[in-house]
C-alpha cells in the first residue's frame, strides 16, 4: 500500500493481491476505483439498511463520510482510493457550505470519464519514486470535490424537474422522524426539515417513497412500537406515549389495524416459549 496524505485529505494505492477489510467507517468521504480487470465487492448500511455494490474498472465507488461500509477484492485486482476530509476542503474551497454539502453525498457509484482520470492521476503520482507533493495532493482534491459536487448538483436539479426528493432527503426526514416520535410530527415540521413548502413536500416525498408523510410516520411509530413490546416491560399507555399517540385505546386501535392483532397479545405471543411439536404413531396389527 503507498500512500500520500496531509490533514485528512489523500491518496492510496492498494497494492494487495487480495483484501477483505472489515466492516469499518472514517469521517471523510472516499472514493475508490479498480485498475484493470478485477472488480471490487461492496457493502455498506445506510439507515440500518445493507446495500451490496460491486465496481468494474470504469466506474467510481463514492463512500460517504461516517458511513460504516466493507470491500473486498481478489485476483491481483490493484485500488486506487481519495480521501476527501469535508471540513478540510472546505477550507481549501473558501466556502463553508461546501463542508455540509460533501457530508451529504454518497453512498453512490458513478461513470464520469474526468473523475476517472483525476483517480488515474493519482495513480501515476503514487508510482513516481519520489511521489506526490502536498500541493499536488490537495489541488487533485479540491478539482475532485469540485466535479462531485457539480454531479451531484446536476442530480438535484433532475430531481426537482421530476418533483421526486433527492435520497439524502428522504433520509434526513427520516432520521428527523426516528428521533421525534414522542412529538407532533405535522406535515409542516417535516417540511422544514428538507426547506420546502408542505405541498411541495407531501407530492415530492410520497412520488419517491410511494407513501404519504402521514402514512409514513405513522409507520415508524409502530414499528418503534412494536420493538418496545418486544423488548421492554412498559406498560401499555407508558408505550403510547413514547411513540407521540394520545392514549392507549388509540394506540391499541391503531396496532390492531395494521398488525391484525391488540398489543397486548402480540406481546404474550412473543414472550411465551415455542410449543414442542408431536407427531402421533401409526401402530399396525397383526
Amino acid at each position: 500500500m503507498t500512500t500520500a496524505a496531509w490533514q485528512g485529505v489523500g491518496m492510496v494505492l492498494y497494492w494487495q493481491p487480495q483484501l477483505d477489510a472489515g466492516e469499518h467507517h472514517h469521517s471523510s468521504l472516499q472514493l475508490l476505483m479498480p485498475l484493470g480487470r478485477g472488480g471490487i465487492r461492496g457493502h455498506w448500511r445506510t439507515a440500518g439498511r445493507p446495500v451490496d455494490l460491486r465496481l468494474t474498472c470504469d466506474e467510481v465507488g463514492v463512500v460517504g463520510s461516517d458511513l460504516p461500509h466493507a470491500f473486498a477484492w481478489s485476483g491481483g485486482t490493484q485500488v486506487v482510493s481519495f480521501f476527501l476530509d469535508p471540513r478540510r476542503l472546505a477550507s481549501l474551497h473558501g466556502e463553508p457550505s461546501t463542508e455540509d454539502a460533501l457530508r451529504r453525498l454518497g453512498p453512490s457509484k458513478l461513470r464520469d470519464p474526468l473523475v476517472r482520470e483525476l483517480l488515474r492521476a493519482s495513480d501515476e503520482a503514487l508510482r513516481e519514486d519520489r511521489g506526490p507533493s502536498r500541493i499536488e495532493v490537495e489541488t487533485l482534491a479540491t478539482v475532485l470535490a469540485s466535479r462531485l459536487l457539480r454531479l451531484d448538483g446536476q442530480r438535484h436539479r433532475a430531481r426537482s424537474l421530476s418533483g421526486a426528493l433527492a435520497p439524502w432527503q428522504v433520509q434526513r426526514v427520516t432520521d428527523f422522524v426516528e428521533a421525534h416520535l414522542e412529538e407532533s410530527l405535522g406535515l409542516e415540521s417535516l417540511a422544514a426539515v428538507v426547506g420546502l413548502s408542505p405541498s411541495h413536500f407531501s407530492r415530492s416525498f410520497k412520488r419517491e417513497t410511494g407513501t404519504t408523510p402521514h402514512q409514513f410516520v405513522l409507520a415508524r411509530r409502530l414499528e418503534r412500537a412494536r420493538e418496545l413490546l418486544v423488548t421492554t416491560a412498559l406498560p401499555l399507555a407508558d408505550i403510547a406515549q413514547r411513540i407521540g399517540v394520545s392514549s392507549q385505546s388509540h394506540f391499541t386501535a391503531l396496532f390492531r389495524a395494521r398488525f391484525s392483532v391488540t398489543p397486548a397479545r402480540f406481546r404474550r405471543a412473543e414472550a411465551s416459549p415455542p410449543k414442542r411439536g408431536f407427531t402421533t404413531k401409526r401402530v399396525g396389527t397383526r
